[in-house]
């Protein structure tokens, strides 16, 4: 049976890791009422459209679509590249671990509804899978090449 190499590895953890950012920032920049859903939020548009705190959290989370769109295009552009596998992966352990601390946070310790802990936990699985991803690819990564010290 066929052995993964190392850097296929690393470059299918970097191919995980691009396409969850793409969902979340088709979901974040476009589709924000079918997020809303999946969050088990129930959009009442007509009332939160006239609201500027709507106004507000739109924006916010087209700001964090365009972010996820950029971390998507980071990964699966370090894909070609096997010497910045290891680089493109540490990011993504960062991301992913700040992004569970904050749903950790909120399943653990922040005073909120069981159905709102629910949804946090649902996060925090997502945000851990792909923790184990990144870092299993950094930690099976090529090493970059030794640079020339002057």
């Amino acid at each position: 049976p066929h052995q993964p190499t190392m850097p296929e590895l690393s470059a299918i953890a970097l191919g995980l890791n691009g396409g969850c950012c793409f969902a979340y920032a088709v979901l974040f920049g476009l589709m924000q009422n079918k997020l809303l859903q999946m969050y088990g939020v129930e959009a009442d548009m007509k009332t939160w459209t006239k609201s500027d705190a709507w106004d507000v959290m739109i924006q916010i989370m087209r700001i964090v679509g365009a972010f996820e769109f950029l971390m998507s295009f980071l990964y699966l552009h370090y894909i070609g590249f096997p010497e910045k596998h290891q680089a493109g992966l540490r990011v993504g352990v960062m991301q992913y671990a700040l992004l569970a601390a904050v749903s950790l946070y909120r399943v653990a310790l922040e005073p909120t509804s069981a159905k709102n802990k629910a949804v946090a936990l649902k996060s925090l699985i997502i945000q851990g899978v792909f923790l184990g991803i990144s870092v299993v690819g950094m930690l099976n990564a090529p090493k970059p090449p030794k640079r020339k010290t002057a």
